[in-house]
């Protein structure tokens, strides 16, 4: 049902937070009956690189009806973030001061601000009479990192912006 791919025995810097969370979501089936919870660690781990993809980590993500990302420690952005969004496996995150292109709360990614807030979304979208919005949202996340990350399209924002475009933070990108 829902899950995390890390937990504390793989990350021991700056995962305070991110640990944290995986815990939370590991014992959310000894709070709510009926919950199935991983936090297992698949694929490659500790320095062996990432040169292919595991197949027990593509398993995971489209086995899994709610993936859960943490950031690290005073850290922005998620490395795995598109992954799991691509899965079709609708995406819970902690905030980020600027979402990439294409993102909003709500809409195709989730975003918890609090222990509590994580476990009560988790039970909401969890929840047979929810079911058809976590499936939509987790389809219109799948559709967002499809439609504006590939990498020829992050290129074609960086060095096809018509540049008349300034957002608030100085930055050129058009709408």
């Amino acid at each position: 049902d829902v899950r995390t791919f890390w937990n504390s025995s793989v990350c021991n810097m700056h995962c305070d937070f991110r640990n944290r969370v995986s815990e939370i979501v590991r014992s959310m089936p000894e709070r709510h009956s009926g919950i199935d919870a991983n936090t297992d660690v698949v694929g490659f781990i500790h320095n062996k690189g990432r040169n292919a993809v595991h197949p027990d980590f593509i398993r995971g993500m489209l086995t899994t009806k709610i993936i859960v990302l943490a950031q690290r420690d005073r850290w922005e952005d998620h490395m795995r973030l598109y992954e799991a969004l691509v899965s079709g496996a609708m995406v819970m995150s902690d905030p980020m001061t600027h979402w990439p292109h294409g993102l909003a709360d709500g809409e195709n990614i989730v975003v918890y601000h609090s222990w509590a807030d994580l476990e009560l979304k988790v039970l909401h979208y969890l929840s047979p009479a929810n079911e058809e919005e976590r499936v939509e949202i987790g389809r219109r996340g799948r559709e967002a990192a499809l439609r504006h990350q590939r990498p020829w399209q992050q290129a074609e924002l960086l060095f096809l912006n018509d540049m008349s475009h300034i957002n608030s933070y100085g930055l050129f990108n058009k709408p």
